[in-house]
């Protein structure tokens, strides 16, 4: 559960708090098991009266729910009548028998009802909303406490956007291959570190599509569409068109740097940015220097800076928006998860980038950097984009599965199949699976005590299971 608002002595401690409009006399409260158990085996409720249901009606009776929590709670089992009373209390005692229980809730001769609860009432939701009306339909309240900014406020801004920064930063990975020592290990290791970085990065991607994207996606489409048919073609769809973005990418750039017209001069030579990548070519030396494989088109300069720029940023404006919904709407640790796999699949790809720009264009280092840097603000912009967008469970839930669908596309499409490309002996092929295992379970940690993803549109809180 999230943090409780904390009272002062003689009142007890509320965690939700909701008003409700109420025309009909008859209303029922439920609560559900989710995964086999209850959150809790009682929550205490105080039930008010009240004359509007409005924000500044519900903050008016703050106190009165508080002083009412403090008093002493008459247990009421399922089945049970809970009647609108000022400084009264009732604790919901569930039946663990039951996969639900249910009390009715005695409207009569009161234009709205606000209820103060131990727990946020959505962690008693499995597939039923808690409050329902007498022929079923679903009563939400029209305000509720905590506010939504006392619960989000920075965690929307900070951490996310500290993430996105982080994951910009990565751009500047190529400042490594300026240390003349280092450079000098990674030259001569060029295949073994290429390996086991895209190897690991393989691993972080998969184990972030399996372990988080995906399986939280299910959840969040599911509230928005009850047809099982609905949820399932919406998420297939959703991974099947994030699967082929970086395709869509890649061909969308290659056909605008053909439009461009560019000259190549009659001297060139090919240069292997690194081990497995694609042959790319530099102006420079003689013709018969010159080696281009049967069937390969030889890149200029230019389609060589789009690819890399063009790319790069919308793949990075879409890193921002997984980031963004998964912080905004999944919370703190969710969203770490997420930023976590972009980093280590980033690592890779902005080296390779920086290679490229620098061996296989000539440009200078210092411009290399700034490129990759600016194509790099894509994550930013796609957290701000998200962070100022009102987004509900379906969205999320759809980000997500099309997150899962990109993050397989560049792990099983472009990571592994570099690992299986290169001249690896056997012990350097074994390291790399071991590489791909660390990176999974580098994300599958995030499991351990793991909540689910709700967006904080609902009730403002997210609730474990």
């Amino acid at each position: 559960c999230s943090a409780a608002v904390v009272v002062s002595a003689g009142a007890l401690e509320y965690e939700w708090a909701g008003i409700f409009a109420v025309s009909d006399t008859v209303y029922m409260w439920t609560a559900q098991k989710v995964e086999g158990t209850y959150a809790d085996e009682t929550m205490k409720m105080a039930v008010l009266p009240a004359t509007d249901a409005t924000a500044e009606a519900l903050e008016a009776l703050e106190e009165a729910g508080k002083r009412s929590l403090g008093s002493s709670c008459t247990p009421v089992v399922p089945g049970s009548v809970i009647t609108p009373m000022t400084d009264a209390c009732y604790q919901l005692v569930f039946d663990q028998d039951l996969w639900q229980s249910l009390y009715t809730i005695n409207a009569s001769g009161v234009a709205a009802v606000a209820f103060f609860t131990e727990h946020v009432p959505t962690e008693f939701e499995n597939n039923a909303h808690y409050l329902k009306d007498r022929t079923g339909e679903d009563v939400e309240p029209l305000a509720e406490l905590p506010k939504a900014d006392e619960n989000l406020g920075s965690v929307e801004w900070g951490p996310s956007l500290g993430a996105a920064f982080i994951i910009n930063m990565i751009t500047f990975v190529g400042v490594i291959l300026l240390a003349p020592g280092l450079s000098k290990v990674v030259a001569t290791n060029a295949t073994l570190f290429d390996g086991l970085l895209s190897a690991f990065a393989a691993g972080s991607l998969l184990g972030c599509a399996f372990f988080l994207l995906l399986f939280e996606a299910t959840h969040l489409v599911a509230e928005s569409w009850e047809e099982e048919a609905a949820q399932t073609w919406r998420w297939g769809v959703m991974i099947l068109a994030g699967f082929l973005l970086p395709g869509v990418i890649d061909g969308s750039t290659a056909l605008m740097q053909e439009a461009w017209p560019t000259k190549l001069v009659a001297k060139d030579t090919i240069v292997t940015a690194i081990p497995g990548d694609e042959t790319v070519v530099v102006p420079g030396a003689a013709p018969s220097e010159a080696h281009v494989a049967d069937g390969e088109t030889k890149r200029s300069p230019a389609r060589l800076i789009g690819a890399v720029a063009i790319g790069d940023f919308f793949h990075n404006l879409c890193d921002g928006f997984f980031l963004g919904v998964a912080f905004k709407s999944c919370g703190n640790k969710f969203g770490w998860g997420v930023a976590l796999a972009s980093v280590l699949h980033e690592l890779p790809q902005e080296l390779a980038d920086y290679v490229v720009l620098t061996s296989g264009v000539g440009m200078t280092p210092a411009r290399a950097l700034l490129l990759n840097f600016l194509s790099g603000l894509g994550v930013m912009l796609g957290v701000v984009i998200i962070n100022t967008t009102e987004v509900d469970n379906g969205f999320v839930g759809l980000m997500l599965a099309f997150g899962g669908g990109v993050y397989l596309h560049i792990a099983a499409s472009e990571c592994m199949p570099k690992v299986y490309q290169l001249k690896l002996s056997a012990k350097t092929h074994l390291l790399c699976l071991l590489a791909f295992v660390l990176g999974a379970t580098f994300i599958g940690l995030i499991l351990l005590d793991h909540k689910h993803c709700e967006p904080n549109g609902g009730s403002g809180h997210g609730h474990g299971h």
